[in-house]
């Protein structure tokens, strides 16, 4: 049996030690719910297991110090009506033997099928009845090394989850029997934002049976003003270091399960609720919690018959703490005789002070309720062993009191009911197999979780899917919890500490950088304030470059591959607003700021880079330094790190990056966990016209031309148009996009004999003349007549583009007749080629340059950016000649998503990624030919 210190100092205070060492990080993290009751609510402390047989004593109850107490304080006419939600309990004094309960077998498996789970789930146990109880050899208490009381399974398989008695040695022992059938097996999904489910408060679970003291259930998993109150946190499950598996152990043998409690490791004393500091405005109340109000020890409201003589888990009597407990009102006595605190608060602090602390060793905070959540990533191949044979991923359980789970919102285990320690299982291939939660009716059956997934073959590979646990402590005489998970892959947690998801720079359209973070949690009101701070480097960031030689030139390493090096740069943040929630996406902050390197230079132009990395960074420790790296980074970039965090020590400033819900960053993740930044720009195409001029220059010979193109048929849909693609220059300072489009009249005019007027040559063309890459449009150059300020053939539009892209225009008259269309593709090697001023014909591949800061990513031209001309011949699609009138274009174009190297703001060539984009224009000329040409 492995013990742990219930509590690091760390956690008890709540607060950052410098000088502590770095701990491992191979954990998994699940984002937990946890709502807090008063005893006295109808559905807790009702002493079930003991009412079938007690019912009266405990109703008329006269307290060791004499006097009726128990109607007073919660055992009075609405406890004794309620008499069919106790007796329906499962356990072994209920008076159809087990009431609704069924018992569970020696390998885990209960002994009846549960027909509330799917089919493939409904395994059934012909073992004997798993037994629970005190083990006749004793352990050590990891603390003081005294030998301890310990509970286990008497009778328990090697693979059932829970600590088991050594040889099943026993000084008793009862049957392990839970209630099923206390809940539909399906979750209702209720909130939704945008296309996403809410996963935390959009989740209902709901009640099917009234069974074992569930009568006011849909209290139990929803915030209740005056019912109860609601911390977001998380539960941290450690790796095992002898296994594959992560193991969370909370029981009877270590101290049990108190997550509403900070406890002193050495005394074992209560000391504070948990510190909590989430604050979600308005709403202030979804942090809060009542003051500890029971005792963990078994101390029913009759005259127990071992009450004189019960001990705890060390070895001391706590006979007179349930005497005091019972004296002061009892289990369900939230306001001792008007005092303004529990009864069980009362008797510690009497007990304390007469000298005896066993009293505050027992106070805490049980009676809560807790739901889990973890998004959690299906994968075929962690299904094998390195060998290749079936080792499935599980999630297992074993505790007392209710709990449920659910995968994409069907019950997989039903462990209802108050009950000594109980264990449950969850095989991940076993549902992948069967595609559960992904048949028709099921509640995300229509989710993402079922996407690519079939009944035939299961859940699609590399799919996510969504866990919920629901959990109750409804009696105060302890609390067990033991998780057990192989569950490789977690997607991040929303209330742990703070860790950088993602980071977005979007570049407007009029080329400034706007910086998006989007983080787990939010931060904790105090270190976003402090992060507003230029005078400290309160995020690091991890940049590839390439080291260059004497000459200038890249060093080349022995295979002829580029030197590459990572540097850390601080960045000091200027200004930060949010948070805003995505959902999913997690919770986004706006920041501006300045990276500099640690000599306090400016790096480049002072922004972030697309491939970037970016994480928080902490104060400087020796325990950090010493213990730290664990072989994540090189020597070099640890020194960085380290010399960084010495920038923020919290002497000069810094501080210890903090979530709402009070877990702090400790230390350095690995690179592949840091925040990867990507650069993109403002999704939209804006679609550039030229000016609406009605009068245009003769087109009649271009005209019959395109007419004897078309022969007899209509004209190919890609040569109804000119289209030009021109490299846009880097203009130091200006964002190249924003340049295009001050500057699109001058890139969109034509010469007068169809070459392209802005630096001819380095656009190429396509269209009837794309042969000779010259348009067949043309500018005439004819005096400006006023009103009139074009000069050009054809009707033009143009934008700006990063990205290979479709064009689409229909042309209609003003009655809505067809007239005419052209459609073009332009590919990534179109795209390439025309960018480094290849002509269209060009039969060799486009070879960029390679930049440092874009890695194995090639520029292509001057910025990587080009703006696109479309100027649409004035025919209809047999190449005739427009008729005098209105004319209406539809235009669409529709853009790639693709990766590329770009030279934002003329200079720092950075990796831009942009998504799939789609705009469509209306837009209304007219034609009229002025004069025959010349």
């Amino acid at each position: 049996m492995k013990f742990y210190r219930w509590i690091t100092l760390g956690a008890l205070f709540g607060c950052s030690v410098a000088g502590f060492a770095q701990v491992a990080k191979d954990i998994r993290t699940l984002d937990i719910i946890i709502r807090d009751f008063e005893p006295n609510h109808p559905d807790f402390e009702n002493f079930s297991e003991e009412s079938v047989q007690h019912l009266d004593e405990i109703y008329n109850y006269v307290s060791p110090s004499g006097g009726a107490l128990m109607n007073f304080y919660g055992y009075g006419n609405d406890w004794y009506a309620s008499y069919p939600y106790h007796t329906t309990c499962g356990n072994e004094n209920s008076f159809s033997k087990f009431g609704a309960g069924v018992q569970i077998g020696t390998d885990g498996l209960p002994k009846l099928a549960n027909s509330y789970l799917p089919g493939y789930l409904q395994q059934t146990s012909t073992n004997e009845t798993l037994k629970y109880g005190e083990c006749s050899d004793k352990g050590r208490d990891p603390v003081s090394g005294k030998e301890v009381t310990m509970r286990g399974y008497a009778n328990a398989r090697d693979d059932v989850s829970g600590y088991k008695c050594p040889g099943g040695r026993t000084v008793w022992s009862n049957e392990v029997i839970y209630t099923p059938g206390m809940v539909i097996p399906y979750l209702k999904f209720t909130k939704m934002v945008g296309e996403k489910f809410n996963m935390y408060d959009g989740v209902v679970i709901e009640k099917l049976s009234e069974r074992c003291d569930n009568q006011f259930f849909n209290e139990w998993y929803t915030d209740v003003p005056g019912r109860n109150r609601r911390i977001n946190t998380t539960m941290v499950i450690p790796k095992d270091p002898n296994s594959k598996y992560y193991i969370y152990d909370y029981n009877y043998n270590n101290g049990g399960y108190s997550p509403l409690d900070s406890i002193n490791p050495d005394t074992r004393e209560w000391v504070m609720n948990k510190p909590c500091k989430l604050k979600v405005q308005p709403d202030t109340t979804k942090c809060d919690q009542f003051e500890p109000q029971t005792l963990s020890i078994f101390c029913p409201p009759y005259n127990y018959q071992y009450a004189s003589s019960q001990k705890d888990f060390l070895g001391q009597s706590t006979a007179e703490l349930c005497k005091e407990w019972l004296n002061q009102g009892g289990p369900r006595a939230v306001n001792s005789f008007g005092s303004g605190h529990s009864a069980a608060w009362q008797a510690a602090i009497k007990l304390y002070t007469l000298g005896d602390n066993i009293g505050m060793k027992h106070l805490r905070n049980y009676a809560f309720t807790m739901m889990g959540y973890a998004s959690f990533k299906y994968k075929a191949a962690n299904q094998v062993n390195s060998l290749g044979l079936p080792e499935p991923e599980v999630f297992e359980f074993a505790g007392d009191d209710d709990m449920w789970i659910f995968v994409d919102g069907v019950l997989v285990v039903d462990l209802g009911g108050t009950h000594l320690s109980a264990p449950g299982k969850v095989n991940i291939q076993t549902l992948a197999k069967f595609n559960h939660g992904c048949h028709a009716g099921e509640p995300l059956a229509g989710y993402t979780n079922c996407n690519g997934s079939s009944d035939a073959t299961g859940w699609a590979d590399d799919t996510w899917h969504h866990l919920h646990f629901f959990y109750a402590d409804r009696q105060s005489d302890g609390s067990n919890i033991y998780i057990r998970t192989s569950l490789a892959e977690l997607a991040p947690s929303r209330f742990g500490q703070p860790t950088v998801n993602d980071v977005v720079v979007k570049v407007d359209e009029n080329g400034k950088a706007q910086n998006s973070m989007y983080m787990n949690v939010a931060l904790a009101d105090s270190s976003f304030i402090a992060m507003n701070n230029p005078n400290v480097p309160s995020i690091v960031v991890l940049r590839n470059k390439t080291v260059l030689g004497a000459n200038g030139m890249p060093l080349k390493t022995i295979t002829g591959q580029d030197s590459i090096v990572t540097m850390v740069y601080g960045y000091y943040v200027t200004s930060m607003t949010g948070p805003i929630d995505k959902e999913d996406a997690g919770q986004m902050y706006q920041f501006e700021g300045v990276l500099k390197d640690l000599d306090g230079n400016i790096v480049g132009d002072g922004g972030l880079l697309g491939d970037d990395r970016i994480a928080f960074n902490v104060p400087w420790s020796t325990g950090l330094d010493d213990d730290g790296n664990g072989g994540n980074y090189t020597a070099f970039e640890w020194a960085q790190l380290m010399a960084w965090s010495k920038k923020f020590d919290v002497s000069l400033g810094g501080f210890f990056v903090a979530s709402i819900s009070g877990n702090h960053v400790a230390g350095f993740d690995e690179r592949e966990k840091w925040g990867k930044i990507t650069y993109t720009a403002v999704a939209q195409t804006p679609v550039i016209p030229d000016d609406p001029a009605y009068d245009r220059p003769d087109f009649t010979n271009e005209a019959q031309t395109l007419t004897d193109l078309a022969g007899s048929g209509a004209l190919p849909t890609d040569m109804t148009a000119d289209l030009v693609l021109t490299p846009i220059p880097a203009v130091i300072g200006t964002d190249p996009l924003k340049w295009a489009k001050d500057n699109a009249d001058q890139l969109m005019a034509s010469g007068a004999q169809g070459a392209t007027a802005y630096a001819p040559g380095t656009s190429v063309v396509y269209g009837a003349g794309q042969g000779e890459n010259k348009t067949l449009c043309y500018n005439d150059g004819s005096a400006n007549i006023p009103g009139k300020k074009s000069n050009e053939t054809c009707t033009s539009w143009s934008f700006p583009t990063t990205q290979p892209f479709h064009v689409n225009i229909r042309v209609f008259d003003h009655l809505g007749h067809f007239v005419n269309q052209y459609n073009k593709r332009v590919t990534k090697e179109d795209f390439q080629k025309a960018l480094n001023g290849l002509p269209s014909s060009a039969v060799q591949q486009p070879q960029g340059t390679k930049e440092s800061s874009c890695g194995d990513t090639p520029i292509y031209g001057a910025t990587g950016a080009m703006l696109a001309t479309i100027k649409m011949y004035p025919v209809t699609d047999k190449g005739r000649l427009l008729a005098t009138g209105p004319y209406i274009y539809q235009m669409t174009v529709v853009k790639d998503a693709y990766e590329y190297c770009y030279r934002s703001n003329g200079s720092s060539p950075t990796i831009m990624t942009m998504p799939f984009q789609r705009t469509t224009e209306t837009i209304r000329r007219g034609y009229r030919r002025t004069k025959a040409k010349k």
